[in-house]
């Protein structure tokens, strides 16, 4: 993941307005976690600084982080490695990043880190002071009342910290949120009228029921008030905007049961998780310009940050855990996103949506047998989720147990009643394991199923398109599926293969041996595009052209068994060809494209 220039990119997010903050996009690019712990360099400044600056264009904070605090040891006169240092360990969530921040007075991301560590500790005027030399700006006036209200209430002073609030309540966004917040504070300082009426407010707030805090904290006043339907159908509202969290209804009614977090370090925590989810929404609405969404690197290191400090301030935030984690696996390291996960306490309202995540990271990082027994105990505790079949059955497929994942799909079908939009996954799991048994019919049924779900969906097109050519089955329809795909696509080399590969397949050499020359122009180490290629040649005649692409796609590391076979028999017939003068049997199918 590339960062150079972070730290800068952050603390201009912190001044400028939020939609100036899509300046630069970086993707994640996958990166192998490092142990910082017994990370070794060579001595002097040239070898940390080294390892540092690998270690932050991979993404790896905390390797990045102690070799960067060693350079500036090393280096005590240069700002720019006490900056980085402190950024990297910050990223990190690494202590140290709070002795480094008091070497950085008035830098924004400093003050919030000591402003973090005072209210840590309980030094509420200390608080104040940090958390009022953060440039006030439009990101971070966001949650600017919400750190100085919370610290107020720990300062014994209820009534400013409610009129740090109270201008806000009537927000036509954000309102409902501040009310919500605002109740809190006004009951952990004994004013329970006053409570009652923030917490009316936020109900009639056209946001009211859009995130989990709010939802738990209206929910647990609601049931007390003997309205338990009511908070039943806020948690409805919140699960119908986030379908994802679906799993965690039983956890998040049961949690309305509790009091809501309402410390002013827990009310701090989730004011930086709310901000880092902001700022998530943001990064969605950020469009590159091939149309599809971009992900801002310096964005993506803010929520980290905002993150880092919401669990710094209360572990607890279970929902903190699972967006750090996600973040953490994007940038390619599943096994820091599983370690995150696992701090969440066992009675988080998420927890059984955070047990469902981390089987799936137990299986990326290679422990299949705790993934299985996790899924299997979430399974038998909810036969009724196909959610949790369906990652059951991705499992098995990735490890070709095609019976145990057409079992696994076929339960989560039928848990789904009747499928719709995103349920074209589930169909196409189910078909690949049919196919992969040969079960062809079923596998045609459950393709052209999910096709009429999601019919722009390429993934299905070239499958189901690549597979009729395979099969020698309708080979007309075969090509048109593949060209919708290519108009969809026109850069994806593995479905122009599909239609070049259809193309030759129905005589239309010419054409096909462009498409294929393309594919492999854009792919040139898959041995399956080269062999198709060769085909090709051999088709029109070129049969010397042919017999050097499979030479070469003999070379290339094969992602199916069967194309070294294909190809092994394709040399030896284009020899008989040659010494015997008989011509050449009809060259064999490859493997589908999925």
């Amino acid at each position: 993941m590339q960062r150079s220039g972070s730290f800068c990119a952050f603390l201009l997010a912190l001044v400028a307005p939020v939609g100036l903050l899509h300046a630069r996009e970086v993707p994640a690019q996958p990166a192998p976690v490092v142990d910082s712990a017994s990370a070794s360099w060579p001595a002097g400044l040239a070898g940390p600084y080294l390892v540092a600056t690998v270690a932050a264009l991979e993404g790896d904070d905390a390797v990045a982080g102690a070799a960067f605090r060693q350079a500036a040891e090393i280096d005590p006169g240069q700002p720019a490695l006490l900056r980085r240092a402190f950024l990297y360990s910050a990223l990190a969530g690494d202590d140290s990043a709070v002795v480094l921040a008091g070497r950085l007075p008035g830098q924004a991301l400093a003050e919030l880190v000591l402003g973090n560590e005072a209210v840590r500790t309980g030094r509420w005027t200390e608080a104040l002071a940090h958390y009022d030399r953060v440039r006030k700006d439009a990101l971070v006036a966001t949650i600017r009342p919400l750190l100085e209200a919370w610290s107020l209430l720990g300062a014994g002073q209820g009534e400013r910290a409610l009129a740090a609030l109270d201008p806000l309540v009537g927000d036509r966004d954000l309102g409902g949120y501040y009310a919500v917040h605002a109740a809190l504070i006004a009951r952990a300082a004994g004013w329970p009228d006053r409570a009652a009426r923030y917490e009316r407010a936020a109900l009639a707030s056209p946001a009211a029921g859009h995130d989990l805090f709010t939802v738990l904290a209206l929910g647990h006043w609601l049931i007390g008030q003997g309205q338990r339907a009511q908070a039943a159908h806020l948690v409805d509202t919140l699960l119908s905007g986030a379908p994802g969290l679906s799993l965690s209804r039983q956890g998040i009614l049961a949690a309305m049961d509790r009091a809501p977090p309402a410390t002013p370090r827990q009310g701090i925590a989730q004011a930086f998780a709310f901000l880092s989810g902001l700022v998530g929404q943001e990064v969605a609405r950020m469009p590159d310009p091939s149309g599809r969404l971009a992900h801002d690197g310096g964005l993506r290191d803010m929520r980290m940050l905002l993150l880092r400090f919401a669990l710094g301030l209360d572990p607890a935030v279970g929902q903190a855990r699972l967006m750090l984690s996600a973040l953490q696996y994007e940038a390619g390291h599943a096994v820091a996103a599983r370690d995150t996960l696992a701090g969440a306490a066992a009675d988080d309202p998420l927890a059984t949506v955070i047990r469902l995540q981390r089987a799936r990271l137990d299986a990326a990082t290679g422990r299949w047998d705790d993934a299985n027994a996790a899924l299997g105990r979430l399974a038998a505790a909810q036969p009724g989720q196909p959610r949790i079949w369906q990652t059951l059955g991705d499992l098995q497929s990735d490890r070709q147990d095609w019976h145990g994942a057409e079992a696994s799909y076929s339960r989560a079908i039928a848990a789904s009643g009747p499928l719709a939009g995103e349920d074209w996954l589930l169909l196409f799991g189910r078909a690949v394991a049919y196919d992969r048994l040969e079960r062809w019919p079923q596998a045609q049924a459950d393709l052209e199923h999910a096709l009429a779900l999601a019919p722009d969906e390429v993934l299905l097109l070239n499958y189901l398109g690549y597979s009729l050519v395979q099969q020698g089955r309708d080979l007309p329809r075969a090509e048109s599926l593949l060209r919708r795909a290519v108009a969809l696509e026109p850069q994806n080399a593995a479905i122009r293969d599909s239609l070049g590969w259809a193309l030759v397949r129905q005589g239309h050499v010419a054409e096909g041996v462009e498409m294929l020359e393309r594919a492999a122009e854009q792919t040139p180490e898959d041995q399956a595009v080269n062999y198709h290629l060769g085909v090709a040649y051999q088709e029109s005649g070129r049969l010397r052209e042919a017999v050097n692409q499979w030479h070469f796609a003999q070379g290339l590391p094969a992602s199916d068994p069967g194309d070294a076979e294909r190809i092994s028999a394709a040399l030896a017939d284009a020899a008989r060809s040659v010494h015997q003068g008989g011509p050449p049997v009809q060259a064999q199918s490859g493997q589908k494209k999925d």
